[in-house]
């Protein structure tokens, strides 16, 4: 069988949305890391720094085109399984069976991840659209080889708006959902279940995905607009 006939069964959409489920899961640790510098007290200067690399830095660059690609893909791929599913089994149980046959979690991923998918546009908008296609005002420090964009500036200017960060912590609400239920899936999915390591694996999925970085994501807006 091709790779391409194989990618499009079952068991080969299953395998691909892990894979770039698990790579999207190391990326929101990086960009927690990144996006954590916004509360450092030093009016931006190590937030804009690392913005500064991350926009400009060639590699840096590759890898993000290619995220918005995985994420896409990812986005994709799922949807056609969740419809795909459906279209297995077009007539819905009389009882909802629950945890007989699938998580809570596993049945409410296709609308926590459409959630997801309209709050990464919004914030793409917001943030590296302005970032890379607008004019933006710059700032100099002690040390800096030339000025930066003051990408620090914009975050303290956008999360004044209430609205908005209610709607990046309904964002990390989702993200946490669909992290707890994604992250066990992809384990399954790759055969990393082990009687030795489900806890292990369960404490991750839950309290670090799950919880931790969500969390993490939404205290930052919060701490912006009450500081």
């Amino acid at each position: 069988m091709k790779w391409s006939q194989f990618f499009n069964t079952s068991i080969g959409k299953k395998l691909l949305v892990g894979a770039t489920g698990l790579f999207l899961c190391s990326f929101v640790i990086v960009h927690l890391a990144g996006n954590f510098q916004l509360l450092y007290n030093d009016e931006g200067k190590a937030f804009n720094a690392y913005a500064a690399f991350m926009g400009h830095n060639s590699l840096i660059q590759f890898i993000a085109w290619g995220l918005k690609i995985v994420i896409l893909l990812h986005a994709f791929v799922a949807l056609q399984l969740t419809f795909s599913n459906r279209a297995a089994r077009p007539v819905k149980y009389a009882v909802n069976p629950g945890n007989q046959t699938s998580s809570w979690f596993s049945r409410q991923m296709a609308i926590m991840g459409s959630i997801l998918l309209v709050f990464i546009v919004i914030h793409l908008v917001n943030f590296w659209g302005k970032f890379h296609y607008t004019e933006m005002p710059t700032r100099t420090y002690e040390g800096s080889i030339e000025p930066l964009k003051d990408l620090y500036a914009l975050s303290y200017e956008t999360f004044k708006n209430g609205w908005l960060v209610v709607l990046y912590v309904i964002g990390m609400i989702g993200l946490s959902f669909h992290l707890i239920h994604g992250f066990k899936s992809a384990c399954q999915t790759f055969g990393l279940n082990h009687k030795k390591y489900n806890g292990l694996l369960s404490f991750i999925g839950i309290w670090v995905f799950g919880i931790a970085i969500p969390v993490g994501f939404a205290i930052i807006p919060v701490v912006i607009y009450f500081k």
